[in-house]
């Protein structure tokens, strides 16, 4: 019967997070319709123009809104934030979970989650000038949008991940190689 609350508790997490990145993506629908309706709007000029010294995922086809979409996409890993602080009581790794290996997988995951950000976040990187793909997306603008919402929940997914595996890893340990005094609820 355990089990099964488990399993409902994670379905009502993971409804959480979908229904919360739903909410999050929603600028990039204002931004996206704004461009359309006027490619040179006042607002996401005075956006560009005010964030122009941070590095960006840009498209040299369209940089204005691939600018704008790019500045609103480094809001992700805050949103992940927000919503890790209002669901986290209700998180936690498997019980078998040995403390060692829940260590390992977060040193691992603490390497790759660097990583992606700092290549998604803080660096330059022209999609025009990339593989394949991502040529691909900076061709029209609808492509672009897809790629920047994708990018943003690529990001946000993964934030919310990492903080989750650091708290589960905290707890872990606690439970495991501390002795009961430091045990709290």
């Amino acid at each position: 019967m355990k089990k099964y609350n488990e399993i409902d508790e994670g379905n009502k997490i993971a409804k959480k997070m979908l229904y919360f990145l739903l909410f999050a993506i929603l600028p990039f629908l204002g931004i996206f319709f704004s461009y359309i309706n006027d490619p040179e709007a006042p607002i996401l000029n005075a956006i560009a123009a005010s964030t122009s010294n941070l590095p960006a995922v840009l498209s040299s086809n369209n940089p204005l809104l691939s600018k704008v979409m790019d500045v609103y996409t480094k809001t992700s890993p805050l949103f992940a934030f927000v919503l890790f602080m209002v669901s986290y009581k209700n998180l936690s790794l498997k019980k078998e979970s040995s403390a060692c290996k829940a260590l390992v997988i977060l040193v691992l995951f603490t390497v790759f989650y660097a990583i992606l950000i700092y290549a998604l976040l803080f660096t330059n990187t022209d999609l025009t000038k990339s593989a394949k793909l991502l040529k691909l997306m900076s061709i029209n603008d609808f492509y672009l949008a897809f790629f920047y919402v994708s990018l943003y929940s690529g990001i946000y997914i993964f934030s919310y991940l990492y903080m989750w595996f650091c708290i589960g890893t905290f707890r872990v340990v606690k439970e495991r190689w501390l002795p009961p005094l430091f045990h709290y609820k």
